[in-house]
């Protein structure tokens, strides 16, 4: 009887080193995955502060935004090296530097206050500054109050909406 006795506990110890080493397997499978997907992002947000720090004199990096509506812009906020905060945009093909004063418009906040007044969105996905015929925009991705995406293009300089996209 004790013979059978210790050959299921074997048994059990066995399934348990199993499951715990798939469980393993898997946390890490999902880390690299998860890792590699957001490495094209992080090589961008690095190559957009560098090019903000040689060409614009950003001294700190306060937040990395990207759009793309048509073309792709990475852009960077911060204070360059005379205490004045900015935002830079950098074109994805080109390189083409871009720095606005901050006070020169709305804020990302302001822009998201103007699409929740008027839009009413249950969700922001995100937001970035653009260039549109080389004056900078806004652009907002939500998702509306019955669960579509939307994107909202707002004038950087007076928080007017410029173009909505609904029911996506």
């Amino acid at each position: 009887m004790q013979r059978h006795r210790r050959v299921k506990k074997q048994s059990y110890v066995k399934i348990s080193w199993v499951v715990i080493a798939v469980i393993l397997i898997l946390c890490f499978t999902f880390f690299i995955i998860f890792h590699t997907a957001e490495r094209p992002m992080t090589i961008a947000r690095g190559q957009t502060e560098t090019i903000a720090k040689k060409y614009a004199g950003l001294r700190d990096v306060n937040s990395f935004y990207t759009s793309n509506l048509g073309k792709t812009y990475y852009s960077v906020s911060g204070i360059d090296n005379k205490n004045k905060n900015v935002f830079v945009i950098v074109a994805k093909k080109g390189g083409t530097v871009t720095v606005i004063n901050s006070s020169s418009g709305i804020s990302e906040q302001q822009a998201k206050d103007v699409i929740q007044r008027q839009k009413h969105p249950s969700k922001f996905n995100g937001i970035g500054l653009t260039l549109i015929k080389s004056k900078p925009y806004w652009v907002a991705s939500y998702m509306n109050s019955k669960g579509r995406l939307c994107f909202t293009t707002i004038s950087f300089k007076n928080g007017q909406i410029y173009k909505s996209i609904e029911n996506i």
